[in-house]
């Protein structure tokens, strides 16, 4: 019977269409939950084959954060210093609306902070992501109260800008390493005891990561305790540094850089005057004989006798 036929074939077709559609939808949100591991990972191969290389991610206003980002590693770098602020603002996220089509999948949010220091902001999201041959090519941010997140991210102290105004300690050495030999040396733990600090219990390259070791010198013992706040691969990785029972923190980088056939890295430390500066361990004198000890004498053997 044709109409019978003709019937069945609209209903086959539409149950195919819906088949269709929740494949699409798992195999989107599938690329986002992938990127997402990955990057909590640290695994830029993961990255890679879930996300363009020339990705773009915009997060507009007219805030410190702003701006358009390009490219795996910027995107990065944002996340890494957008996770190091919502680590302070413990969030509460409230998932509204997810929906796509072929080309785009959008997150409707409802997002409320709970920082201590009473810098919140309660508001609605929107998250574009972009999809292209099978992976992510751009993410854009839309706001229910645009200047409200001005406001919030003009607010919210980063350590950088705590630290604004120490004069920044800055030690440079090159090596004949490749530069994944020196990443892996300054944040690979097993290779960080061998030169560095053989007390330290763990780290991880991975913004958010926190560690706590002793280490004994002039006869007393200081608690050193490192966060993890910047994180770009092969290129930079940056951390914040307390001492228990001290007041005081500053904030450390390792810059990677390509000079010649040599690799070098730029050492910089700002807000070492924060420290007690009656205590000759924390002076600028002893800092710079450390780095130098470190950087220069440590790192440097380890390198190029492996």
């Amino acid at each position: 019977m044709p109409l019978v036929r003709d019937i069945s074939h609209v209903v086959l077709k539409q149950w195919q269409e819906r088949i269709n559609g929740i494949i699409m939808a798992a195999s989107k949100q599938t690329l986002i939950d992938n990127f997402f591991k990955a990057y909590s990972e640290r695994n830029k191969a993961g990255i890679k084959q879930v996300m363009d290389e020339h990705v773009t991610w915009s997060f507009l206003g007219q805030h410190k954060l702003a701006g358009i980002k390009t490219g795996i590693d910027e995107v990065i770098a944002f996340f890494d210093k957008m996770g190091s602020i919502m680590s302070e603002s413990k969030p509460t996220i409230q998932k509204l609306i997810i929906a796509e089509n072929d080309i785009y999948l959008i997150e409707c949010q409802h997002i409320k902070t709970n920082r201590d220091d009473g810098i919140n902001i309660e508001h609605d999201v929107t998250v574009l992501w972009e999809f292209e041959n099978g992976k992510i090519i751009s993410g854009k941010h839309f706001f229910a109260d645009p200047k409200a997140v001005d406001n919030y991210f003009n607010a919210v102290p980063l350590l950088s800008d705590i630290l604004i105004g120490f004069n920044p300690l800055i030690i440079e050495q090159t090596y004949s390493a490749s530069i994944n030999k020196v990443w892996n040396a300054i944040t690979d733990e097993n290779q960080m005891r061998k030169w560095y600090f053989d007390t330290m219990k763990s780290f991880k390259p991975v913004v958010g990561f926190e560690t706590e070791f002793n280490v004994p010198s002039n006869g007393k013992d200081y608690l050193h305790i490192w966060k993890v706040t910047e994180v770009v691969p092969e290129k930079k990785i940056t951390y914040n540094w307390k001492f228990g029972g001290y007041p005081g923190e500053s904030l450390v980088s390792f810059e990677i850089l390509k000079e010649n056939n040599l690799t070098k890295i730029k050492l910089m430390e700002v807000g070492i005057e924060s420290f007690p500066q009656n205590n000759p361990d924390f002076t600028r004198e002893s800092w710079t004989e450390g780095w130098n000890y470190f950087i220069c004498k440590r790192l440097k053997e380890y390198l190029e006798r492996a």
